[in-house]
């Protein structure tokens, strides 16, 4: 897991944000690929916690989380991107299940 050395003041959470994937698409009988890629300027929704204040205690680090596409506060550290949101702008906690691996 990544750890940028900052602590988030309080009620934030410092997330790190998925990687944005476009669909690949393969014509059948055709060697063409059609690639559907999202818009590179699009900003992720969901996350990993990485760090968190001290008064937070809804979500732990590791965590994959959700937030508002337009929430927070993006930060660079030492080449990453992240993103501070308060506790507030953390819409929820994503369950993994055994069907998500296949």
């Amino acid at each position: 897991m990544h750890n940028p050395g900052f602590r988030p003041h309080s009620t934030r959470y410092l997330i790190l944000p998925d990687e944005i994937k476009g669909q690949e698409t393969k014509v059948e009988g055709s060697e063409y690929t059609i690639d559907t890629a999202k818009d590179p300027h699009e900003k992720p929704s969901e996350g990993t916690v990485v760090a968190r204040g001290s008064d937070c205690h809804e979500f732990d680090l590791g965590d994959k989380v959700l937030y508002g596409k337009y929430s927070g506060y993006e930060q660079h550290f030492e080449g990453v991107d992240y993103y501070i949101l308060s506790e507030s702008e953390v819409l929820g906690a994503r369950i993994v299940t055994p069907f998500d691996e296949g």
